[in-house]
């Protein structure tokens, strides 16, 4: 939320109060993406592109960046075994998120994202 480049498209979505209703129901449903796809738990059953297709603005540029911190934070969290899990879906994600909304994404730039996060 904080990010001079990506913060702001959080806080037009779902406000400046990470307590607000729509921040708590936002972490709730993406806890439930992440478990199921990394614990095969079928806890997600929404939609994880179309939501983000009414955002105005969003380029490749700002899903690398929320790869770069996603990955940050799973460095911090996660010994590096589980975080490679999560920063491997996080760069997939963000290349289907990108290929999706029609921004201009090849396998070069998937292969340069994940060495700018480590991941390789």
């Amino acid at each position: 939320m904080h990010d001079e480049e990506i913060g702001h498209f959080f806080v037009i979505e779902l406000g400046d109060d990470i307590t607000n209703k729509d921040w708590t129901e936002h972490l709730e449903l993406l806890v439930n993406f992440w478990a199921s796809i990394l614990l095969s738990e079928e806890r997600y059953k929404g939609d994880p592109y179309g939501p983000h297709f009414t955002i105005i603005g969003l380029t490749k540029e700002n899903f690398t960046r929320w790869v770069e911190l996603f990955s940050e934070m799973s460095d911090e969290i996660y010994v590096p075994d589980i975080s490679n899990l999560f920063k491997e879906k996080a760069a997939y994600y963000s290349k289907d998120f990108m290929r999706r909304l029609y921004t201009d994404n090849t396998h070069e730039d998937l292969k340069q994202l994940k060495s700018k996060i480590g991941w390789e």
